[in-house]
């Protein structure tokens, strides 16, 4: 695997990214761009997309603005981070680090967000994108709703914001409890050697976090609703959802599913929010054959691709069939 990792700015915000492999890549080929989700850093992905695409195919991850090694400019505050806010930031960053290429975009949590919501506004480079654990509505639930609640207070909640984001920068052990309580499936998290490298990974970013740049970024995210313009997608998406996310509720994702005329769902049973961890195999495999369906321009047909058949059900699209690949 041959990294490189550098900057892009745009309107202030300086984005990190890691460029892998560029020297196999094919300019006719769409890129493939990975966006990571809150709390995270640019340098998830090293251990958490499929082995033959980590080590031999070209691909990029992106970072999400607020997140350290990324820098925010000195007027970052209140009231700038919304859905056109975003549109411009992560379509910008897409612009320059592409040159023009063509791209699928898979993002997770907030970054599965960003990527419907490039779709969304008709990001000219964007040809395809992959939701995981994405969500309409920044309303979420689990540990990290309650911090989005915390910085929807307002000023006077920044300094216990700031003060959970130090304990949990500084101590391995309360990242390590954070990121298994993502997951629904516990045991197979705690269990996957992919869970302890993908916190050695972001370890470093996670210490250089900016407390205040991530509290009006939290804050913003409370407020952000695309429901009501899923219907505005045009390309193929793919929709990977859990049926037991304790972040992003299973409602959220079958509105998704439901309102993009494009979308693809896979429905990864008994799984919570980080199905890299929680069901790798079958992750692995649905992500390999959504980008060789969205690289050739095909999100396939309108239908549920159902993972790790169990008793668990996420509610059913109505007049949606099953499908298996």
């Amino acid at each position: 695997m041959n990294v490189r990792r550098g900057f892009v700015d745009i309107e202030g915000h300086r984005l990190a990214y890691l460029a892998v492999n560029e020297h196999v890549a094919r300019p006719e080929e769409p890129a493939v761009v990975f966006i990571h989700g809150v709390l995270a850093s640019v340098s998830f992905w090293l251990d958490a997309v499929p082995p033959e695409l980590r080590e031999n195919r070209p691909w990029y991850a992106l970072s999400l603005p607020a997140h350290h090694p990324s820098t925010v400019p000195a007027d970052f505050g209140p009231g700038q981070v919304d859905e056109p806010w975003f549109y411009r930031v992560m379509n910008g960053a897409l612009e320059q680090l592409l040159d023009g290429r063509r791209a699928i975009v898979v993002g997770h949590s907030t970054g599965g967000f960003c990527a419907l919501n490039l779709a969304i506004h008709r990001a000219p480079t964007v040809v395809g994108v992959v939701s995981v654990a994405g969500f309409h509505s920044g309303q979420w639930t689990g540990i990290e709703g309650q911090l989005v609640k915390l910085a929807g207070l307002g000023e006077w909640a920044r300094p216990l914001f700031t003060l959970n984001i130090l304990i949990a920068r500084h101590s391995k052990l309360v990242q390590r409890v954070f990121a298994t309580l993502l997951a629904h499936d516990r045991a197979a998290f705690r269990a996957s050697p992919l869970s302890q490298r993908m916190l050695d990974n972001i370890r470093a970013d996670t210490r250089g976090q900016d407390p205040s740049a991530l509290f009006w970024l939290f804050n913003g995210i409370g407020k952000l609703q695309i429901g009501h313009r899923l219907r505005d997608i045009g390309v193929p998406c793919f929709v990977f959802a859990g049926t037991h996310d304790p972040v992003v509720p299973a409602t959220q994702s079958l509105l998704i599913a439901g309102e993009v005329p494009t979308a693809r769902t896979v429905v990864f049973r008994g799984v919570g929010h980080m199905p890299f961890m929680e069901d790798t195999a079958a992750y692995f495999s649905a992500l390999e054959l959504a980008l060789r369906q969205l690289a050739h321009g095909d999100g396939g047909s309108r239908a549920e691709i159902s993972q790790r058949e169990t008793s668990d059900e996420l509610p059913r699209v109505s007049g949606r069939p099953a499908a298996h690949p």
